[in-house]
């Protein structure tokens, strides 16, 4: 079963956020590669809670999708390229998952295999939320922003939520976890701030790609360094 690891990199001090960003920019460009590793973003993240068109420079955010669980933990324990980059954090957070449901693609990619059989999950949720905005309706969009990340901040049931992002502006994704299924379908279905957005991504046709992609939570990670 592929294994699911999204890693929050938080970082204090002037001079190694400056590092940070400049790895940042070094490597943006270059693939991840590794034994067992079949799909990988290094991100960015937005200020405050991440709902932001100003970055967040303290925060990094990685996504990786693993053939297995054991690929995954040799990876974090041996690649060179993410020792350098986690050791100039203070902190890392996150959550190990595994797919449940989930369309659409990521640059034209559909990575993660959902399996048609899988039982109820009464654990944990996590979610990706991914969109590349069209240029023609980007300042719409953030413009009807703030009102809908002041719902999500709010909602009950809700454990961590930060939006993240490739190419400022619009290339765009959150990963949030959430206590339960009940409390992210009160959110995705019944939340008087997301309906409203939901109904004006498909009135304006905010998006030219998108993904939306359920994992069950295996195990919740926060730690220092």
């Amino acid at each position: 079963m592929q294994f699911i690891t999204i890693r929050f990199l938080h970082l204090e001090g002037f001079v190694q956020k400056l590092k940070a960003f400049a790895l940042m920019g070094k490597i943006r460009n270059e693939p991840w590669k590794a034994s067992g590793l079949l799909f990988a973003k290094q991100l960015g993240t937005g200020g405050g809670k991440g709902f932001s068109i100003w970055p967040d420079w303290g925060t990094y955010a990685f996504l990786g999708l693993w053939d297995s669980e054991e690929s995954a933990q040799q990876f974090f324990e041996q690649d060179e390229r993410w020792r350098k980059f986690s050791g100039l954090s203070h902190s890392i957070s996150g959550w190990d998952a595994t797919p449940w449901k989930g369309h659409g693609t990521w640059n034209n990619l559909q990575p993660f295999d959902f399996e048609d059989d899988q039982e109820p999950w009464n654990g944990p949720v996590a979610v990706i939320t991914r969109a590349s905005i069209r240029r023609s309706q980007a300042l719409r969009f953030w413009m009807n922003v703030p009102s809908s990340s002041r719902g999500i901040e709010n909602q009950a049931g809700l454990i961590y939520a930060k939006g993240v992002g490739e190419v400022p502006l619009f290339e765009q994704a959150t990963f949030s976890l959430w206590e339960n299924v009940q409390a992210l379908d009160a959110f995705a279905y019944r939340s008087r701030s997301h309906a409203p957005m939901i109904k004006k991504t498909r009135q304006y046709q905010w998006y030219s790609e998108e993904m939306f992609v359920r994992m069950n939570t295996k195990k919740i990670i926060n730690y220092k360094l």
